[in-house]
């Protein structure tokens, strides 16, 4: 009889066990992505920080006072005269986001760069953002593949949206579809764009401007690249 209710007993928490893990899956995938949560303000405009206008202190601030940034991991970067050039965190749940850099330029915001690591869908970023003016791609390589970084500008707005897609059997095309995972968004100063993009704050550092190609926006579907 005791082993009997010993059995039931695990049982039970198992169940509950399973239970629990399934409402916790549930919630974080129902959570959306930092870009879709922030509603203070417009993009270029991030949870009140401003491309152009907040300063270091102010963005510390607003940072502490959200509930998704891990304050803990919190770090700035400072480069003679105490001259903060940027500043990085971790996201923590309820975000679905990994991190989160901020760069500035005279202790004024120049860029915000929010790895959303796969957690928004390019149908919702456009529903956010609009459609992009053009964009950008270069073709990258990882272990035992070979993928195409394509880059969503929108260089008169303050925004970019960063997608990777795999490419098939050496293809010169991948495609873009709506559930198509967004990488990084980036928002930035538009007057700066083109400094920006040359000193790698809009992408990630690993990534040399100079390498891809500009090409026209068409629209979901496949996407046409060369190979240099």
């Amino acid at each position: 009889m005791k082993n009997f209710l010993l059995t039931i007993a695990g049982i039970v928490l198992f169940i509950i066990f399973i239970v629990g893990a399934f409402t916790l899956v549930k919630i974080i995938m129902s959570t959306p992505s930092v870009i879709l949560a922030s509603t203070e303000c417009d993009p270029p405009c991030w949870y009140g920080i401003r491309p152009g206008q907040t300063n270091s202190s102010q963005v510390d601030e607003i940072l502490r006072r959200q509930g998704v940034v891990n304050i803990d991991t919190i770090i700035g970067n400072e480069e003679g005269n105490d001259e903060i050039t940027h500043i990085t965190w971790y996201f923590q749940r309820p975000a679905v986001d990994g991190i989160g850099t901020i760069y500035f330029d005279k202790d004024e915001v120049t860029a915000i760069n929010i790895l959303t690591a796969n957690s928004l869908k390019l149908a919702d970023l456009f529903k956010k953002l609009g459609q992009p003016e053009k964009c950008w791609t270069v073709i990258g390589y990882g272990e035992n593949r070979e993928y195409l970084d394509v880059v969503l500008l929108y260089p008169t707005k303050g925004y970019l949206a960063e997608v990777v897609i795999n490419i098939n059997n050496g293809s010169n095309q991948v495609k873009l579809e709506t559930t198509t995972p967004v990488f990084r968004v980036t928002y930035f100063v538009p007057e700066m764009f083109q400094e920006l993009w040359e000193a790698r704050e809009l992408l990630d550092i690993s990534i040399d401007p100079q390498m891809g190609t500009f090409q026209a926006w068409s629209g979901y579907g496949m996407l046409s690249f060369e190979r240099k």
